[in-house]
Parts: C-alpha cells; sequence; structure tokens
C-alpha cells in the first residue's frame, strides 16, 4: 500500500466510522479537530503502530487469497491514488480492487465467505476489496468500525456497486465479507460530511468552531480549554447533577474497597498457585513478564497552564 493519499482537510472513508459515532477510539469532535489541524498546518500526529505496519505488509497476501476464494483473476492491490467524490468533499484511497465477471457467490461460512444482508451476491464490474487485520475473535459480521462503513464511503466515492471486507483474524483465519450498495448508510454518509464541511467553512471563514453535541465530560475540555477567575449562579438542575456526582463517587469508593478486599482474601486463598476453581469460576493470578527496556531521561519542557478534566465538588458554608 502506498502511503497517506488522502488530505487531512476534509473527510476520508477510513475516518466515517468516527464521524457517524461508530469508532470507540474517535469521536465527530476528534474528526474535527483532526481536520481543524490540517487546515491550520499543525504537523500530523503519528498514528502509526506494529499491527498498523504489519497490516500494510500483509494487505496483498489478505486481498490474493480473498480473490481467489471470489473467483477474481484480475485484481489490484498497488493503487497509488486517492479518489474524490464529483459532488462531496469526500475522499478515499483503496487497498485494492477486483473484477467481477457476472459470478454469484453464496454465503457460504465453511469457505471463509460471508454475504452480508443476503444468501448470495452477483459480482459485475469493479469492486473494493478492502483487507483488515485484528486480533479480536473472528465474528459473522464485522464490527461497522473494522470497514462496513468505510467500505460504504469507498463505493459512494468511486460509484463501484460491491465491496468486500477481508478481514485477518488472530493471524490465522480469513474471512471475506461482501456487501452491496447500501443506500440508507450511503445517505446517511453525504448528510454526515456535508455538515463536516459546513464546519470546517464556518472555521475558515471566522475560526469560529461549531462543535457537535460532546459524547463525554472529557470532550466539553476542547469548548472551554480557560478558566476565568470568576464565579457564577448556576441554574437549573444543577444542584441536583452535583450531589449525584458526589453520591455516585461515594459508591464508587465504597465498590472500589469492598473489590479489593475480596482481591486480597482471594490471594491469600491462591498462595503460589497460578490458578484456582470455585463452583463454575476459574480464577488466575498469573505472572507477567515484561521485556527489559533502556533508561529514559524525560525531556526538559517548558511550564504551561491547562484546565483540569474533573469537578471539584465541595459543601459551600457560609
Amino acid at each position: 500500500m502506498a502511503g497517506k493519499l488522502t488530505s487531512d482537510k476534509h473527510m476520508s472513508a477510513s475516518r466515517l466510522p468516527g464521524l457517524l459515532g461508530f469508532s470507540k477510539y474517535s469521536t465527530p469532535n476528534d474528526e474535527l479537530t483532526f481536520s481543524i489541524n490540517a487546515i491550520d498546518g499543525k504537523e500530523r500526529p503519528d498514528i502509526g503502530n506494529e499491527a498498523m505496519g504489519w497490516g500494510n505488509r500483509l494487505e496483498p497476501v489478505i486481498l490474493s487469497e480473498a480473490a481467489k476464494r471470489l473467483g477474481i483473476t484480475q485484481f489490484d492491490t498497488d493503487i497509488r491514488k486517492a479518489f474524490t467524490h464529483d459532488a462531496i468533499p469526500l475522499s478515499c484511497s483503496l487497498d485494492g480492487t477486483g473484477e467481477g465477471e457476472g459470478q454469484t457467490i453464496t454465503h457460504d461460512p465453511s469457505k471463509g465467505i460471508y454475504v452480508v444482508g443476503a444468501d448470495s451476491i452477483v459480482l459485475r464490474g469493479t469492486g473494493v476489496l478492502e483487507a483488515k487485520l485484528t486480533k479480536t475473535n473472528p465474528e459473522d459480521t464485522p464490527h461497522l468500525a473494522r470497514g462496513p462503513i468505510q467500505l460504504q464511503g469507498q463505493m459512494l466515492v468511486t460509484g463501484f456497486r460491491w465491496g468486500a471486507v477481508c478481514v485477518l483474524y488472530g493471524g490465522i483465519e480469513l474471512r471475506v465479507f461482501l456487501f452491496d450498495t447500501h443506500y440508507e448508510t450511503q445517505q446517511e454518509i453525504v448528510r454526515s460530511v456535508l455538515q463536516f464541511d459546513n464546519k470546517l467553512l464556518t472555521y475558515i471563514k471566522n475560526k469560529e468552531i461549531k462543535w457537535y453535541p460532546p459524547e463525554s465530560s472529557k470532550e466539553v475540555d476542547r469548548f472551554y480549554p480557560d478558566a476565568r477567575k470568576e464565579e457564577i449562579e448556576l441554574d437549573g438542575n444543577a444542584l441536583e447533577l452535583a450531589q449525584a456526582i458526589v453520591h455516585n463517587k461515594t459508591l464508587i469508593r465504597k465498590a472500589e474497597a469492598e473489590i479489593d478486599s475480596a482481591e486480597k482474601d482471594i490471594k491469600m486463598k491462591l498462595g503460589n498457585a497460578e490458578r484456582g476453581k470455585v463452583g463454575s469460576l476459574h480464577i488466575s493470578w498469573p505472572n507477567r513478564t515484561y521485556k527489559a527496556a533502556a533508561e529514559k531521561i524525560t525531556p526538559a519542557r517548558e511550564a504551561y497552564t491547562i484546565r483540569q478534566s474533573s469537578l471539584s465538588i465541595k459543601e459551600w458554608t457560609t
């Protein structure tokens, strides 16, 4: 696979799971921040790791085997260009393409072939081949963030009518998931991409960020990064919310203490034994081996101020 081909300044198919709310690693506001940083010329963070490196190396192998199972003799795994939709600001890169010759592929798990949403699919014309490598257990349908949403975006951009998400599980089991065009999903992609682009245009025009509704307390931190030295009167249900925070934190501390006490007692019963069983439960207390690492020296950095993420709540007294 070639290096990064799509621009970070607008949405790409690989980022759609985050934009549409299906990713556990990224939210719509993360994606918005990512593109705004690119517009401002900030350096792209290094998100590579060893797993991604192996994934890139194994893409041709995965797609070659998938093509073989699908009876595809003409396929390309060295596509060195990006594709852009002609009407909306959405681009994509492709791991591979395959040329269907009108063959009908039947759902057959015994051969690692899964036709999603139907019993069979006709492969006619060019289709998208997307490779994935994961350590998760094999699935009968891949998680939406593990290919399907990205694939529909790629099909929307290219106009191809079929696609395959080819997932190698744990390095030992390949499953090929076949998809037709899913118009409802593609319509949602179009709506979300246009909304995303409007937010970027607003930022480019007046440097105002129109955030998405926050999905967590931590996300609000980026909305209001600096605290002013002032106190305001909170209204509405603020008192009820604050009391709920205090109450639930108390429950958490109590539960953590009970867990620690129970673990202490079980560890005493296990002693030097690695595993124990009681009723239908198997309990383990194994060793963990860590590789040796060179001594690290923390580099110097300038002083900085950042707003704390958690709230401090105390009883107010006169």
